[in-house]
């Protein structure tokens, strides 16, 4: 079984014509491709970008698009409530699980936090690549379009007053931090105040890749301290410095999962593909292919146990943890 902590696909089929789950398409993640995999749950990140003129209302629109997405699958059910997974799981459906990627469409406004935790949302990603009302990223300057600076971490900005009492309502309210795209400063200040574990959703080992959106060895002994988990995320240019090189995601996604095996445990590694949002001319080309890295994560000599937990079992423990409490 395999759980998913973070595509694009949401965004990419709102913003192209033929986007959909119910049939075997383009998009890295369909409903096809989900079960011929196995798949136990997989998270939808809603994306609105900073400079969207209405962003609430976008937001709406994405949920609303959602919704009606899953109504027209027959294997895909949402999770509204923990209990859902193994209730899911026992009907033989795939769980999928909505998920927010950047805070920006909250607007600074605690009342929209609690509106979208009505709907079913389960996880947000406080920041994206632009600064916003609740906080800064780890990518500085950042301008849509061109290349960013990917080495160079943002260590003195991280959560605003606001981003504070956010954190601190998602606990209450059960929904699950996340703390990829926050700046270094930002995820030291997310520990500082959470009562419930985080997730990195899509985040690497940033020993092994210098990419700033990878985690160093300090945030990953900090994360294991608080029982959270870093998704692995398959992007060429967060398994690899050289791109090119990049593309054989199964030996680098093996190679960050050892390096944290070894520093923090097998207990904080979790999958976050990032699909949608990423190339296909690699070899985990689309979510049909996630077996092949589990496969050889076996061939690396990880024990059926371990995989369990790196497949599925710390990822449904962090909702756990987070939704139950």
């Amino acid at each position: 079984m395999i759980f998913d902590l973070h595509c694009d696909t949401l965004w990419k089929i709102q913003n192209t014509k033929d986007g959909s789950l119910q049939k075997d398409s383009f998009l890295q993640i369909d409903e096809e491709k989900l079960f011929s995999a196995g798949y136990f749950a997989q998270c939808f990140a809603m994306y609105v970008p900073a400079d969207t003129p209405m962003p609430k209302r976008t937001l709406d629109e994405l949920i609303a698009r959602y919704y009606q997405e899953l109504v027209n699958c027959e294997r895909i059910r949402p999770v509204l409530a923990f209990d859902d997974f193994a209730r899911n799981r026992a009907e033989g459906k795939i769980s999928a699980v909505l998920t927010m990627e950047d805070a920006c469409p909250l607007c600074g406004d605690i009342g929209n936090l609690y509106a979208v935790h009505k709907k079913g949302v389960k996880m947000i990603a406080l920041t994206w690549n632009f600064p916003n009302e609740v906080g800064y990223p780890n990518y500085r300057g950042f301008v849509r379009g061109k290349k960013p600076d990917m080495f160079t971490p943002e260590t003195e900005r991280g959560l605003t007053d606001f981003g504070f009492l956010l954190v601190e309502e998602m606990n209450r309210l059960g929904i699950v931090v996340d703390v990829s795209h926050l700046s270094d400063k930002g995820f030291f200040d997310v520990l500082s105040v959470t009562k419930k574990p985080i997730m990195a959703s899509h985040s690497n080992a940033r020993c092994v890749c210098r990419n700033v959106r990878n985690l160093t060895d300090e945030m990953l002994f900090a994360l294991a301290e608080n029982g959270g988990v870093t998704g692995i995320n398959y992007a060429t240019g967060f398994l690899c410095e050289d791109e090119q090189k990049g593309r054989q995601t199964i030996d680098y996604a093996v190679e960050h999962i050892r390096y944290i095996r070894k520093k923090i445990g097998v207990e904080h590694i979790a999958l976050g593909s990032d699909f949608d949002g990423i190339q296909t001319d690699i070899e985990l080309s689309d979510c049909s292919k996630t077996p092949l890295l589990l496969q050889a994560l076996e061939r690396s000599d990880f024990t059926t146990n371990e995989i369990e937990k790196i497949a599925y079992k710390n990822a449904l423990r962090v909702f756990r943890d987070n939704m139950e409490s």
